[in-house]
């Protein structure tokens, strides 16, 4: 593609060697930005197992070259610790931006994801060489539901960074609403959360069974994915009917909720709990599974829905945060969170019903909302949009 833009990537959670989980979903939308721009990230993280003060390792794919930078920590920090190793990281990043932008000149546009703490380097950025900065948001911790605690100056600086960004990209009308609640004025523009939908597709013949699958895939937080819920709310299906399982995929700690479904005399039974499993093998999972069910007390937009119906399953899910944005009645059923009596209707219709929803538009839905091309195409609409008005 010619008249490409130069964007510069920086993340407060992206993938590293120390944890290489956090912020996928951050590299997800780089490789999107990528179908359309040149995209190059810089991020630093710090690791407890270094022995050298700083280490700096490249990788290149196709499409995107990451810069990663570690510093070494303490393993176990007092209050001076975590002042040096704050210092230390912001310290790095200027050098490393810096050092970037003498090497392959200024880019045109600067792509922040989760906006503190590293915000702070985008507006270092924005003054420093007049380069404009948008964030795309997805943090939790602004939803009424878990508003987090932020001292005095992290939310003074998070409004100063909102406040010079040249666009806000929550993930989510809810999210929009909730930053605007704590004083975070901008252009805003919803861009959802991305997924790789060639990994998800529909089953077009599936093999009879005695048992329907119902599917759920989370983290297993409690407090956040409510799996006790789901538990007793299972309990009283299957004193009602026996023909489903509940099959749930986490990479969280399972044990407290495997304990509970023996309590209740489900465990290999109604319910049966796999591993953490990889993108192509949770893929699999939806295309034999009927429905998907998800029960969370807070939520901006979570990738697995858009995973079900990219494989053609509808969704019972609780209203939490921006679900019910895309989770129309032609897509699936809504309750309110911690409803288990509306959980256990909705479920009990779905496991009649869930044949009656068009596979097709699903899928279609979640290619043409979703996927990395149509995201991607909407970053670079609106990175055009605000270099027109610099």
């Amino acid at each position: 593609m010619t008249n490409q833009l130069k964007v510069l990537v920086l993340s407060s959670w992206y993938p590293t060697r120390v944890n290489a989980t956090l912020g996928n979903f951050n590299e997800k939308f780089s490789e999107a930005i990528a179908l359309y721009n040149q995209v190059e990230v810089i991020h630093v993280a710090a690791d407890s197992n270094m022995r050298e003060k700083i280490e700096y390792v490249l990788s290149e794919n196709n499409t995107i070259k990451t810069h990663q930078y570690y510093f070494r920590k303490k393993e176990k920090e007092n209050y001076i610790d975590k002042i040096i190793k704050a210092f230390r990281f912001f310290n790095i990043y200027r050098v490393a931006v810096s050092n970037f932008i003498k090497k392959e000149g200024k880019p045109n546009v600067v792509h922040l994801n989760i906006l503190f703490p590293v915000g702070i380097i985008a507006l270092f950025i924005r003054f420093r060489y007049g380069i404009p900065y948008v964030i795309t948001e997805n943090w939790t911790g602004y939803l009424p539901a878990t508003r987090a605690k932020q001292n005095i100056f992290s939310l003074w600086i998070s409004r100063r960074i909102a406040l010079n960004a040249s666009a806000l990209l929550p993930v989510t009308l809810d999210l929009k609403k909730a930053m605007l609640h704590l004083g975070f004025y901008n252009n805003y523009f919803i861009v959802p959360n991305v997924t790789d939908i060639q990994h998800f597709n529909i089953e077009q013949t599936q093999n009879p069974r005695d048992k329907k699958i119902i599917l759920h895939v989370s983290s297993l937080l409690d407090a956040h994915k409510n799996i006790s819920g789901i538990l007793n709310v299972v309990k009283q299906l299957s004193e009602i009917r026996s023909d489903f399982e509940l099959h749930i995929v986490g990479d969280g700690d399972a044990s407290s909720h495997i304990q509970k479904a023996k309590e209740l005399n489900l465990l290999n039974n109604y319910v049966f709990f796999f591993g953490t499993m990889s993108t192509k093998e949770i893929a699999e999972k939806m295309k034999n599974a009927d429905f998907f069910i998800l029960f969370s007390n807070y939520e901006n937009l979570p990738c697995v829905i858009v995973e079900a119906f990219a494989s053609g399953l509808p969704v019972v899910s609780s209203t939490a945060g921006g679900i019910a944005e895309h989770l129309t009645p032609d897509k699936g059923l809504l309750m309110e969170p911690r409803d288990e009596k509306g959980l256990l209707a909705l479920c009990n219709k779905m496991l009649d019903t869930f044949q009656t929803y068009d596979k097709i538009k699903l899928h279609q839905y979640a290619l043409d909302n979703f996927s990395y091309e149509s995201v991607g195409k909407k970053f670079t609409e609106i990175y055009n949009l605000i270099l027109l008005k610099k």
